[in-house]
């Protein structure tokens, strides 16, 4: 099943078409462009993290600043193959 924008495409073409037998779907869509309304964004749902987030925004910043005093790791030296 096509997207609502495609199928407005369509119509769009069929009707000029009928019109001019020169006509492209290439101008359908710029035609429709003009005329197509866009349905309203979807709401984004809200993961548990970001709900976290909003309740302790507090307790997350001491969390950082504890994050930056820790000294970094050194990473690990890789053995040399042996043969």
């Amino acid at each position: 099943m096509p997207s609502a924008w495609v199928q407005h495409v369509q119509s769009v073409y069929r009707k000029k078409k009928a019109k001019n037998a020169s006509y492209t779907y290439g101008q359908a869509m710029k035609d429709a462009k003009a005329t197509y309304k866009r349905a309203a964004p979807k709401a984004k749902k809200k993961s548990k993290r970001s709900k976290k987030e909003e309740e302790e925004p507090e307790e997350e910043e001491e969390e950082e600043d504890e994050k930056e005093d820790k000294p970094k790791k050194k990473p690990r030296k890789r053995k040399k193959k042996s043969q």
